[in-house]
């Protein structure tokens, strides 16, 4: 019983330190920004194939195919809650359907917090939610530039044609057509 207690108030306290005890984040808004040469990320460059293998939040590996034509990437939670919530709004198969992908970077976020508060929800998710759970394999997919923002990559046969960055659902709703 103690245990449990002590396991509630230390996921507590992370979370009013993570979450500034209720202060409102926002994204900071900007323009879409749209890159269609150079270099993305350490292992994102507009030419380039790209590969992924990684784990969902069930567990199952999930590799891109040659049909794959969307990758969206979120790095903060507040870029993650907005496609979540965006994605809430659409049929199950949506991510299927439009031959997409979802990774979200969850490196950052303390075990206990992940394991205890955040998994049990997004296992209950209806569709597949890439995650990055290691800081440095995140950190070669993330932008340094533009890490703030939700990354979309358009991709033809694995081949990244383009990268948008965007900050809101209008911008977001855009890039993914």
């Amino acid at each position: 019983m103690i245990k449990k207690t002590l396991v509630a108030l230390a996921i507590a306290g992370s979370m009013l330190a993570i979450t500034g005890c209720g202060k409102k984040d926002e994204i900071v808004q900007h323009k879409m920004i749209t890159m269609d040469s150079g270099d993305i990320a350490p292992k994102i460059k507009i030419g380039s194939n790209l590969e992924i293998e990684l784990k969902d939040q069930n567990g199952t590996i999930h590799q891109l195919t040659d049909d794959t034509k969307k990758v969206v990437f979120a790095f903060t939670k507040l870029t993650g809650h907005l496609i979540t919530d965006f994605l809430a709004t659409k049929d199950n198969d949506f991510l299927i359907k439009n031959k997409m992908f979802y990774v979200a970077d969850v490196s950052r976020m303390p075990s206990i917090i992940l394991d205890y508060a955040v998994l049990p929800g997004i296992k209950k998710l209806n569709y597949p939610m890439i995650l990055l759970l290691d800081e440095t394999v995140a950190d070669t997919y993330k932008s340094k530039t533009n890490g703030d923002s939700i990354m979309i990559l358009t991709l033809d046969k694995k081949k990244v044609t383009k990268a948008d960055f965007v900050s809101n659902i209008e911008d977001f709703q855009t890039a993914i057509k």
